[in-house]
């Protein structure tokens, strides 16, 4: 009986070590919210590089002759 409890509180140790390593793991993954906010930047980021492109073609349309 002794022998079980000591093999049960090495695996209460060796969980609780594997527990920690996996708690810093997802604490250095990026959030729902995150994804997000860079989501939103991205794509106001091509809107906007769009935009420049569209008045470029449309500048040399008029005055390249």
């Amino acid at each position: 009986m002794e022998a079980r409890i000591i093999a049960l509180e090495e695996f209460a140790v060796d969980a609780r070590d594997r527990l920690a390593r996996i708690e810093t793991r997802l604490d250095t993954l990026a959030t729902k919210a995150d994804l997000h906010r860079e989501l939103h930047g991205m794509t106001w980021r091509l809107f906007g590089g769009a935009t420049a492109l569209v008045g470029i073609v449309y500048w040399i349309a008029r005055n390249i002759r």
